[in-house]
């Protein structure tokens, strides 16, 4: 079966074949009608933020990558990247000497982490923006 799509109709077709499921399935998964979501796949039909956002939390997609392709497909795909994120957080919390608890540096390593991923930044560097917005 040949298909012209090239935009978000596709990226939906690689969820759901990464995933092994039917369009049925996928409709059922956002709330929708099968022909409604056969319409999103072939992109008659615009895709609502609300679906995508849906579809986005259901199979660990990023949103950036199903509504535009921009970045990568899955969250978390890097674990050197999570590694990279833990290492330049803690030593910018160290050197600045910001004593942030836990908690908040768990959210600031989540957040560059996925700033990392989605616009290929240096994590050193995004935490050294972040920290900049601090005041301590």
């Amino acid at each position: 079966m040949s298909t012209d799509l090239s935009g978000i109709g596709l990226r939906l077709r690689k969820i759901r074949k990464d995933n092994d499921l039917t369009q049925p399935v996928m409709a059922a998964v956002i709330d929708v009608s099968d022909r409604t979501y056969k319409y999103y796949e072939q992109e008659k039909r615009e895709l609502p933020a609300l679906a995508a956002v849906k579809i986005c939390e259901a199979f660990g997609v990023n949103l950036e990558w199903l509504l535009i392709g921009r970045g990568q497909a899955q969250k978390g795909e890097d674990p050197d990247l999570e590694q990279s994120a833990w290492r330049a957080v803690l030593m910018e919390n160290e050197a600045r000497q910001a004593d942030l608890p836990v908690e908040s540096l768990c959210k600031v390593i989540d957040f560059v982490a996925q700033q990392t991923a989605q616009s290929g930044e240096a994590p050193s560097d995004l935490a050294k923006k972040y920290f900049d917005t601090l005041s301590v």
